[in-house]
């Protein structure tokens, strides 16, 4: 389904999903002469692209059956697929259940609250400190208990990625901007496998950038925890496109929530962790390589967390040192860009490069 007849189809809140803006930075962070093209996500009626991927997901549940108005949908989440499906759940009229844990805010678990959804807490992290392999334990559990209840699974569902090559990068590719390089996050890898897969497609001379945090294992195979919210895994769902990712880079808490407040303060613009995570890489990108103009897509709003990357005390509490513009340059003009061998090769193996694009 492409944009233009999921809009003559969907009504009520629905219907405001997507058509987000596109804001031009130049100076400050970004190299002289180069553009930073931010996608901004957080203008969806959530605040989040995952607003996008939950339409995806209630569609095809809708379409395929598992759905129907009254029913229930569950799904595992780090917080803003939850809070768009509880949207559509209220809007669409059936029940929406969220498996969450610890690292979600206050506001968010409210906002569940607020729209009618149920929460399931996962307070037991796994072997390796994480939460998402047990979130996804007691999905499972609930489905034993609740068999006529639809998991869309996120992760694994092929209708989140399709989804995102039938709309989002439609709406990317008919805009007016002119990029050489496109820069997303990777958590299931759905939004981001979908556009590029269609990008590649129409524009394969765009370089595809994929943004990991630091602990995630999707590009190390290894995990360890971190604060950002809606990046990363503790494993590489099947959602993950490699084959139209051309490098990808791993950004810490630091770097990543520096880079949050520094936008705030040079631009009046707020956006979440994993935002800060992608600007930061496209940054590198940009001070790296030959590309003069990035597109970033930014996946949410900061509003979502004012109570945590925008609060100091969570910050002193969780001992993140905030980067001065002048620190977070020398992180982008020194850190080493990283790229990920082609799929194909028999481990998906990593490597590091320390040569520049």
């Amino acid at each position: 389904m492409d944009d233009e007849h999921m809009d003559a189809q969907l009504q009520g809140i629905a219907s405001l999903i997507g058509h987000t803006p596109m804001l031009s930075v130049t100076g400050g962070l970004v190299p002289p002469g180069k553009e930073l093209i931010l996608k901004l996500e957080g203008f969806n009626p959530s605040l989040s692209v995952k607003d996008r991927t939950a339409l995806g997901l209630v569609l095809e549940g809708f379409r395929s059956g598992h759905l129907r108005k009254g029913g229930t949908l569950i799904e595992s989440t780090s917080g803003n697929l939850g809070k768009a499906l509880a949207m559509l759940g209220a809007s669409l009229k059936f029940k929406v259940v969220v498996v969450v844990d610890p690292k979600i805010s206050k506001a968010t678990a409210t906002m569940y609250s607020a729209l009618g959804a149920e929460m399931i807490v996962v307070d037991r992290a796994d072997e390796a400190g994480g939460f998402q392999k047990n979130r996804i334990k007691a999905v499972k559990e609930y489905l034993e208990q609740h068999p006529d209840a639809y998991w869309p699974n996120q992760y694994d569902n092929e209708s989140n990625p399709l989804f995102h090559y039938n709309t989002t990068a439609v709406e990317i590719l008919r805009s007016e901007r002119k990029f050489d390089a496109l820069v997303g996050a990777v958590s299931t890898g759905g939004h981001l496998s979908g556009i590029a897969r269609r990008i590649k497609k129409e524009r394969p001379s765009i370089t595809i950038v994929a943004c990991d945090s630091v602990g995630s294992a999707v590009f190390k195979n290894s995990f360890a925890p971190y604060l950002i919210n809606g990046i990363g895994l503790g494993w590489r769902s099947a959602n993950l496109d490699f084959e139209v990712m051309d490098r990808y880079c791993l950004v810490s808490d630091q770097q990543a929530i520096s880079t949050c407040l520094s936008l705030a303060r040079s631009e009046g613009l707020l956006i979440g962790g994993s935002g800060g995570a992608v600007v930061f890489t496209a940054l590198n990108h940009l001070y790296k390589s030959q590309d003069k103009s990035t597109l970033a897509l930014i996946p949410d709003s900061g509003i979502n967390y004012l109570d945590q990357i925008f609060d100091e005390k969570w910050r002193e509490k969780n001992s993140v040192h905030v980067l001065g513009e002048s620190q977070l340059l020398d992180e982008l003009r020194q850190s080493a860009a990283t790229e990920c061998v082609p799929v194909g090769a028999e481990e998906n193996e990593c490597v590091n490069t320390l040569q520049k694009v």
